[in-house]
């Protein structure tokens, strides 16, 4: 199994990672592996997550107040994370990416 970050949804995981840090030393870091083992989690089993509108599903991340929506394309195996998202944005603002 495969996978990738949208560019955008790497900027998000990259700027939330930013933004934890300059809260709390090492805060970052714990996030930065929070996302890490959540994406290790959908990969194991990324039909398991609910879908959120066609081909796109959502894991929500438990300590830290994020999604990952993501589309799971069966035959090629291949994951694509398209919004790394803090529950409180705008809820749609990353269906253009699809």
């Amino acid at each position: 199994m495969t996978f990738e970050f949208h560019p955008d949804a790497l900027d998000e995981y990259q700027d939330a990672a930013s933004w934890y840090e300059e809260q709390r030393y090492l805060l970052g870091v714990e996030f930065t592996q929070a996302v890490e083992a959540s994406v290790v989690q959908l990969l194991q089993h990324p039909d398991r997550y609910p879908p959120v509108g066609g081909s796109t599903r959502i894991f929500r991340m438990k300590r830290f107040p994020y999604y990952l929506f993501y589309r799971y394309n069966e035959a090629g195996q291949h994951v694509r994370i398209v919004a790394v998202m803090h529950h409180r944005r705008r809820p749609d603002y990353w269906r253009e990416r699809l």
